[in-house]
């Protein structure tokens, strides 16, 4: 269910988040660690949460002009282009 994979990639960008400010971790290191888990997880959407994924996107994208085209560029930023 979509609401579960965007629940547990926020879970997941929170506490890495509020981790490696606690510990001082290396950024860049901890930041793409942290974007391939969220892909992995948001990777496990069936075919029908990835779309119900981009619509919710594009509603986003319409929202927030100044951060459209990156917002329009994550499907593809984080694998999700093609079918599960």
């Amino acid at each position: 269910m979509l609401v579960d994979q965007l629940a547990r990639a926020l879970v997941t960008a929170m506490v890495t988040l509020v981790e490696s400010v606690e510990s001082g971790r290396d950024a860049e290191r901890v930041a793409l660690n942290t974007l391939e888990e969220i892909a992995h997880l948001l990777g496990e959407m069936t075919s029908d949460d990835r779309q119900e994924f981009r619509d919710l996107l594009e509603r986003v994208a319409a929202a927030e002009p100044e951060r459209a085209d990156f917002v329009r560029g994550l499907p593809g930023a984080l694998g999700l282009d093609g079918a599960s």
